[in-house]
């Protein structure tokens, strides 16, 4: 297999492999440090313990704060990396990320739920920064960066193998933030989170060089007027680009569905595992228990891709290719969906958690190892090849429709309080298995015309 050879003698794909592993490394642990306790952090903040309804509705409106600046500034930011140069915007995403973390830290000296929040919304808006500035921008560097020195490596071949780097070191992360959080000082692990962030600019400063500087706008054309006319330039056109092309709007329509849903499971389920079983014995042990065995398994399900993506490769090239990624990315989409209808039928019918809700969790979190990187690879491959400088606006477009979503129902799909909150999770899962379908179908259709060219 080509790929395969080019891996291991080929010095500037194994540059390009170094690279990624480190920064997604990077990403995934300090990730672990908010992704588990700042959900059940800011509510506890917020006054949880004396007035839990009141604590769930400043969480979920922080929430919806979060994703709404996210909704609004990541096709702007994916048009910024297009305009400016996708390594410039990673390094000012490290940056944010800092801030982001000094901010969680200093919410720790808060006394009353009023300047806990304030800081909320700092660090909310520090997050959007990170969040959109990273994606998009990364993954469309990996891509140009590996079409230049290796055309002939598929995008799956790489995604596969960073998203898994991710997920092996968030499950580090997360266990080492829900010990220090059982401890009572989850501020260290903000402070270490933030220390690795800025140490990760540095990196990114010095590794990361770009492909095709002349597609970009130079120093002297760098001022705000030229840069905000080129990103205007560059959503009108990908926007053209989206409606032109329906199978990247459902590809898209589907991950945001997916990501909301992930999104809300994430940030809420230690609220509800809190609120539920935090009287009782070993609760720290299966909190644990759970990010470990869910980060374990997305571990395994990205390295299953890389396996997957090798055979159908050496088997079929690009029909085989794109059938295998478009099927598994469908499968897990909708099981996704539908274990967590199943979760709140059982909660809101039955009232009962204990086996289907760790079950559903650990799913739905194992499922972005698959989903995640046959996103990226299907998203590129259906991007028209004479766009492609376009890219890293086109797949922030999932993120956007992501966060929309969350902005306008994650009060409602947060539920009235802790303990009842996975009932209203039926919401986001209804709506990515109807995505779901209508996604599949377009995929099929248009991989029939690639078959007929």
């Amino acid at each position: 297999m080509a790929s395969h050879t080019l891996e291991k003698n080929n010095p500037e794909v194994r540059k390009l492999w170094f690279t990624t592993m480190i920064v997604q490394a990077a990403l995934g642990f300090t990730n672990g440090f908010y992704l588990y306790t700042y959900g059940p952090y800011f509510y506890e903040k917020f006054g949880g313990p004396i007035n839990p309804a009141n604590a769930m509705l400043l969480t979920t409106v922080l929430l919806g704060i979060r994703q709404g600046l996210v909704a609004l500034l990541e096709v702007p930011t994916g048009a910024l990396a297009d305009a400016i140069g996708r390594a410039h915007v990673v390094i000012l995403s490290w940056l944010s990320k800092f801030i982001f973390f000094l901010s969680l830290a200093i919410i720790s000296m808060c006394q009353t739920p009023a300047s806990a929040f304030a800081w909320g919304v700092i660090a909310s808006i520090a997050f959007a920064m990170n969040y959109t500035f990273f994606n998009g921008a990364f993954s469309a560097w990996c891509a140009e960066t590996l079409k230049e020195k290796a055309p002939s490596v598929s995008y799956g071949w790489l995604s596969s193998r960073f998203y898994s780097y991710r997920f092996f070191s968030e499950m580090f992360g997360g266990v080492l933030a829900v010990y220090l959080y059982i401890r009572g000082i989850p501020f260290a692990g903000f402070l270490f989170a933030a220390f690795i962030s800025f140490c990760l600019m540095g990196f990114c400063m010095s590794r990361m060089k770009e492909v095709y500087p002349h597609h970009f706008l130079d120093r002297q054309q760098s001022n705000f007027a030229m840069i905000a006319k080129r990103i205007g330039e560059i959503i009108g056109r990908s926007a053209q680009i989206c409606s032109k092309t329906p199978v990247l709007f459902w590809i898209i329509l589907t991950y945001g569905s997916y990501m909301f849903l992930l999104s809300l499971v994430m940030y809420l389920w230690p609220v509800f595992f809190k609120s539920k079983f935090g009287g009782h014995a070993h609760f720290g042990r299966n909190w644990i228990g759970i990010i470990i065995a869910s980060q374990f398994l997305a571990f395994l399900s990205s390295r299953l891709l890389v396996k997957l993506n090798h055979k159908w490769s050496k088997e079929g090239g690009i029909t085989t290719h794109l059938t295998g990624f478009r099927r598994i990315f469908i499968f897990f989409a909708i099981i996704s969906a539908v274990v967590i209808i199943a979760l709140s039928i059982n909660i809101g019918y039955f009232h009962k958690s204990a086996y289907l809700f760790p079950s559903a969790i650990i799913f739905v979190l194992l499922a972005f190892g698959i989903i995640g990187p046959c996103f990226e690879t299907l998203i590129n491959a259906y991007i028209p090849q004479s766009e492609t400088r376009y890219r890293s606006t086109i797949m922030s477009a999932g993120s956007m429709f992501r966060s929309f979503m969350i902005l306008v129902l994650a009060v409602p799909s947060g539920g009235s309080s802790g303990e009842t909150s996975p009932i209203n999770w039926a919401i986001p899962a209804s709506l990515l298995l109807l995505a779901s379908i209508f996604a599949n179908h377009f995929m099929k259709k248009a991989q029939k015309e690639i078959e007929k060219t």
